[in-house]
């Protein structure tokens, strides 16, 4: 997992999987991209920009992928992310491999906290549970990054 905000987005230019959506979000205005899916290079490396509801930290599930990296981009209000190694995720509760997302009972992670023009970004070794509300923020706008792996 990473995280860090826009203002050094460049840093990840060469960074394997990490280096189409930077010079992506380098180029492009995401707040004007339209809600929804957008294809870059057709489902290996596509934005969707999304308004979640956004939930109590108790109501969060871990989920995990096997095939993409999430690069998650909070471009309006906060969130909370969960974070945990999948490796203490344990078994999945859920798995849909069509999809590409597995999610977990487990509660138990890390919550890191995005406000505007921060991103985390998680590889299939990593647990993550977005979309947590904080206090001040019930709902915001995010650009979510898929970049297929494999």
């Amino acid at each position: 997992m990473i995280t860090d905000t826009l203002n050094n987005i460049s840093l990840y230019r060469n960074v394997p999987g990490l280096g189409q959506a930077a010079e992506y979000i380098l180029s492009h205005d995401l707040n004007a991209l339209p809600d929804g899916k957008t294809e870059i290079d057709g489902n290996d490396f596509y934005v969707m920009i999304q308004r979640p509801g956004l939930k109590a930290p108790e109501d969060a599930k871990p989920e995990a992928h096997n095939r993409y990296i999430d690069i998650q981009v909070v471009l309006e209000g906060e969130e909370v992310m969960g974070y945990a190694p999948r490796e203490d995720c344990g078994e999945p509760s859920v798995a849909k491999p069509e999809s590409d997302i597995w999610f977990y009972d487990n509660p138990a992670f890390s919550p890191v906290h995005l406000r505007k023009d921060c991103f985390a970004v998680f590889f299939p070794e990593d647990g993550h549970a977005p979309c947590i509300r904080t206090k001040s923020c019930t709902k915001n706008k995010k650009a979510v990054f898929k970049v297929k792996i494999s």
